[in-house]
């Protein structure tokens, strides 16, 4: 695990702002770990970004600490168990749409506005919206993925 100098630390800290729209004064003046092996980075034994595909993604961990302004769709409770095991978001499922973009990373949030993912779109919403079937988000982040099962084995040591 490697200590983030200060120069990648606000590197990483201007990304999470200005891509994924997250403002976190607590990480500014803190140690930030990257676990090399696993492409997680840690503050404070929590995971709060991760490396996939060569791109830096904020954590649902990280989300949920955090002010955020990202766009969202919210899902049925049917949609929300397929969800919470990997499934990517089909069209009957969803049953309201914030304003995003083709490959916007969003957020996933259940009916009764629980945080379940975060997914990449796969259409403007004003396309997905007049779907009626069909894949609209492909899902990248969720409770009860290898980052969740990192976080819950790092808090048991």
């Amino acid at each position: 695990m490697k200590s983030l100098d200060k120069k990648s630390r606000k590197n990483l800290i201007e990304i999470l702002k200005n891509n994924y729209k997250i403002e976190c004064e607590k990480l500014k003046n803190e140690n930030i770990f990257l676990d090399e092996e696993n492409n997680i980075y840690i503050y404070n034994n929590i995971p709060i970004a991760f490396i996939k595909d060569n791109k830096i993604y904020p954590t649902i961990f990280l989300i949920n600490e955090c002010e955020t302004d990202m766009n969202y769709i919210k899902v049925n409770i049917g949609a929300k168990e397929k969800i919470l095991n990997g499934a990517d978001v089909f069209r009957p499922g969803i049953i309201e749409f914030s304003d995003f973009k083709k490959d916007e990373i969003i957020l996933i949030i259940s009916e009764d506005n629980k945080l379940l993912a975060i997914g990449r779109a796969l259409y403007d919403s004003n396309d997905a919206i007049k779907m009626e079937k069909g894949k609209i988000i492909e899902n990248i982040h969720y409770y009860g993925d290898k980052i969740t099962k990192y976080y819950l084995n790092k808090i048991k040591n």
